[in-house]
């Protein structure tokens, strides 16, 4: 088993270390012993059709400006994917561009800018990062195997439980339940040190999120 994560755009949708959320999952396959590739899409260059997840991050306006005709240009490839059980990420930009080419069901406005620490609801779970925003669209929003949210930090390092989650469901959706055990029951060294590592930053930025 080998998860191809196709990050759509990196060189302009990383405005807030974005990417780093994809290397945070694959490291965290790695330590339960599944292989991972990062495959970079530039414009013009095809998606692979054997994408796991597709990564859409966070750009300033010029960025936005050199990409979004390509990009757009690919919503019916990029439906197509999710149609056929690829997971779709989308973060703050890159979550109100999906939010708009219909991924998502929301309507967004502008309003005024956000700046702060922030801890959201996903269900039953906590999810902390840094929210800066000048839209309404949802901090965190998750449908099946789509996600897109408004938090920055990158999200998936601060949210040990929240990509180990949803990597486990891309796992079972793709490959089945039995493929998923190595995540689910992988206790490595290395996780347990980086989980106990974020419960301190959480005890930090949850003090500045309430402030």
């Amino acid at each position: 088993m080998k998860l191809i994560f196709a990050a759509l755009y990196p060189s302009h949708l990383n405005l807030n270390g974005d990417q780093a959320n994809l290397l945070v999952a694959k490291k965290r396959l790695g330590w339960a012993g599944i292989d991972c590739e990062i495959a970079s899409i530039g414009k013009g260059e095809a998606i692979p059709k054997n994408a796991d997840l597709i990564f859409i991050g966070h750009g300033s306006i010029a960025a936005w400006e050199d990409i979004e005709d390509d990009l757009t240009a690919r919503i019916p490839e990029i439906g197509f994917l999710v149609d056929s059980g690829a997971a779709l990420m989308a973060v703050a930009t890159g979550h109100e561009w999906a939010i708009n080419s219909g991924f998502f069901e929301n309507r967004i406005s502008k309003i005024d800018r956000i700046s702060k620490f922030e801890i959201s609801r996903l269900g039953e779970l906590e999810v902390l990062g840094y929210l800066n925003t000048s839209t309404n669209a949802p901090v965190i929003q998750k449908i099946n195997l789509l996600i897109g949210t408004q938090l920055h930090g990158p999200v998936l390092a601060k949210n040990p439980v929240l990509v180990d989650q949803f990597l486990e469901e891309i796992i079972v959706s793709r490959y089945g339940s039995v493929s998923a055990e190595k995540l689910r029951h992988s206790n490595s060294n290395q996780a347990e040190t980086v989980n106990s590592i974020v419960s301190e930053v959480w005890k930090l930025e949850r003090d500045l999120a309430s402030e």
